[in-house]
């Protein structure tokens, strides 16, 4: 047997035990807690088969949903996170509702809930945490974060210039997709050169595999490759190794949408129309409604105590108020925390670093993000959510319409505080920064969901925590 073939035989066997490894972890961590808590507590806790194997059995499922129980998941993302916390809090309802209103139903004793809730809390949060120092265990020994790159002419110097401008970068390994191509720059002098075509590799893409790469990108037009090529990648894409698309490898990777790759038929191939009938489209707006509510209740100190610092420092007027577009194209007013001179609207677009139009109050207002605390009102009116893209100054978007294509899909849903480009991307002050920034909206409108808005929550935390923005 080849060395190559030997340590593929090895990635095999890796993979394979390590569900079977982690379903008999979850099982035996939620036994040993439950146990232990029953013993601790006094063992007044009424012990059951069911009461040990029911739960343990929910959340596994519901993990498994979710990748946990995959050996290529990568355990220490923030999305593997939301996923994981909103996945173990419906485990926990299903869990709950399965163990005293079905299995319990009777005379029969049920255990103690305080020890159930305190078990699955536990479990849940050892779990994670076993898996991350999984993740980090296992750093060097795996080949996440290796690509074998298609390119060619059009596409190549793209996705070479992203991948230099990412900050995640990856090591690839560049491929000349025709003939032609190969030993010619990909981006212009000093840029890597294709040095195999891609038809030259194909033949022994099972050595690749082997040599830690985990999948290929092919960053150009699928439609110019020879048609046997093209049937070669599909085996390869369910045999070999992932073959990702341009527009599948950013989403994946880099979660946004690359603005090179739309053309006029794009639209009509994704899933736009869901987001504004869809469950969550319409259950998104009531918790946006009620948490606004409870924010502005419970922020009122803090709302009082930011006038009351504006007025003696600064002056009137204490809200900034300015027009914006919202859902469908439609303007509103947007309400601010006033952290500029009065007048500065009227002169440079753009908000700057150190711009010397932000007061010194205002410089830690928006720093903190408690100038934003007024659009509570615009979430509570409907005219924002509390996630979902910039809403952008209406003289700014007509000057964008006309110079980025598809600009208007960014109104197919509720402008929010913050949102999946504000987390992702710094404060823009440059058509360029507009158009990266867009290729973040355009992916998180293609992909609405609950799991995304947790991410851009827990995102947003880490932001606020530590001062980023302006």
């Amino acid at each position: 047997m080849q060395p190559w073939e030997k340590k593929k035989a090895h990635q095999f066997k890796r993979k394979a035990f390590f569900a079977p490894l982690f379903l008999l972890g979850d099982f035996l961590q939620w036994v040993l807690i439950y146990l232990s808590l029953s013993v601790v507590t006094g063992g007044y806790n009424v012990i059951t088969p069911i009461a040990i194997v029911l739960p343990c059995t929910i959340l596994m499922i519901s993990l498994s949903l979710i990748g946990a129980y995959r050996f290529r998941t990568d355990f220490v993302s923030l999305r593997f996170a939301s996923e994981y916390l909103i996945v173990c809090g419906f485990a926990y309802g299903i869990a709950a509702l399965a163990l005293y209103f079905v299995a319990s139903f009777g005379p029969n004793p049920t255990s103690s809930r305080g020890i159930f809730t305190a078990s699955f809390v536990i479990v849940a949060i050892t779990s994670l945490l076993a898996r991350r120092l999984f993740w980090f265990w296992t750093t060097k020994s795996r080949s996440a974060g290796k690509f074998l790159v298609i390119t060619d002419e059009r596409f190549g110097s793209v996705f070479h210039r992203d991948y230099v401008a990412s900050k995640k970068q990856h090591e690839v390994r560049y491929i000349a997709a025709l003939k032609g191509l190969r030993g010619k720059a990909i981006a212009g002098e000093g840029t890597p050169s294709p040095l195999v075509e891609l038809a030259h590799l194909l033949p022994h893409i099972d050595r690749e595999s082997a040599s830690g790469y985990e999948a290929i990108v092919v960053a150009a037009d699928l439609n110019a490759l020879d048609p046997e090529i093209a049937s070669r990648l599909a085996v390869i894409h369910f045999d070999e190794l992932p073959v990702y698309t341009m527009e599948s490898f950013y989403e994946k990777y880099w979660s946004r949408i690359p603005l090179e790759i739309l053309g006029p038929a794009w639209p009509l191939e994704t899933e736009f129309l869901l987001v504004q009938h869809s469950f969550y489209s319409s259950l998104k707006r009531l918790l946006d409604f009620v948490m606004a509510l409870i924010l502005l209740l419970v922020a009122a100190p803090v709302i009082l105590i930011v006038v009351m610092l504006i007025m003696i420092l600064d002056g009137f007027p204490i809200i900034y108020s300015q027009p914006r577009v919202g859902m469908q194209g439609q303007p509103f007013m947007l309400y601010k925390f006033r952290t500029m001179k009065e007048g500065s609207d009227q002169g440079e677009s753009y908000t700057r670093e150190n711009d010397a139009r932000v007061t010194f109050l205002g410089s830690f207002l928006r720093r903190t993000r408690l100038d934003e605390l007024p659009q509570l009102w615009n979430v509570f009116r409907g005219e924002m959510s509390m996630i979902g893209p910039r809403a952008e100054w209406t003289r700014l978007v007509e000057n964008y319409k006309r110079e980025i294509p598809h600009y208007h899909f960014r109104h197919l849903v509720r402008p929010g505080i913050t949102g999946w480009a504000q987390v992702n991307y710094p404060y823009g002050a440059s058509l360029e920064d507009t158009l990266m920034k867009f290729s973040f909206d355009l992916y998180y409108i293609r992909n609405f969901s609950i799991k995304l808005d947790a991410e851009v929550l827990l995102k947003t935390i880490y932001v606020v925590l530590f001062g980023r923005g302006r």
